[in-house]
């Protein structure tokens, strides 16, 4: 006796041959669950399908179309002189900004904030002298932008101008809360108090190094 393997999207049949309502509803039930089920693996035999596809499309066992095999090689028109793939307003402003820091680090050189870590000792004052640096560096850069377009400074470099503004603004309670890294004049806490205002100061300086470093994504190169 031969069996017939019957196929999962064979549609149901009575005895007759004749199609019911109520088997093919079964049968599109049947559909769903099954895609379901196979919408993860389906996805990769897909991908894996495109991927092939793409490798074997300059296969010589796979005949090409007409089209292509008519066509003449395309050739890409020589790019004018006068344009560039980046806007030249955009280029513009990203050279202003990058000059301006490059001028105002070069005046106010020392702004490594690596020299600031949470094991930096709360009277270190080269962490101390870095952060100074890097505030007048970030202070300077926006003072050159905002002389150069004095009416347009905030819609030209708002992300520059942003960014120096944040790092500034992490810079007070270094400064005024507990006196890090001598920052300021104010003497330095007890002895019992000396460990939490070290991490306290540690935490600050850490705070500002990620300001510092979003300001740098808007200025380098």
């Amino acid at each position: 006796m031969v069996r017939v393997r019957r196929s999962l999207f064979a549609v149901p049949r009575d005895e007759r041959g004749v199609e019911t309502e109520s088997r093919r509803g079964e049968h599109a039930r049947r559909h769903r669950a099954w895609l379901r089920r196979a919408r993860g693996p389906l996805s990769l035999v897909v991908l894996a399908a495109l991927v092939t596809a793409c490798g074997s499309a300059s296969s010589p066992d796979t005949p090409s179309s007409p089209t292509r095999s008519t066509a003449p090689p395309s050739s890409s028109p020589a790019p004018d002189a006068g344009t560039s793939s980046e806007p030249p307003a955009t280029s513009e402003l990203t050279r202003d900004a990058q000059d301006a820091f490059k001028a105002a680090k070069a005046e106010h050189p020392g702004a490594d904030l690596d020299q600031c870590t949470l094991t930096t000792p709360l009277d270190d004052t080269a962490c101390g002298k870095a952060i100074t640096a890097a505030d007048q560096v970030a202070s300077d850069t926006a003072r050159r932008l905002r002389e150069r377009e004095p009416e347009h400074a905030d819609l030209l470099y708002g992300a520059v101008l942003s960014a120096a503004a944040g790092f500034r603004d992490t810079l007070g309670p270094l400064r005024d809360t507990i006196p890090c890294y001598g920052l300021s004049d104010e003497p330095q806490p007890p002895p019992p108090l000396r460990a939490e205002a070290e991490s306290i100061c540690a935490e600050g300086a850490d705070i500002a190094k990620t300001a510092w470093g979003i300001f740098l994504s808007q200025v380098e190169p």
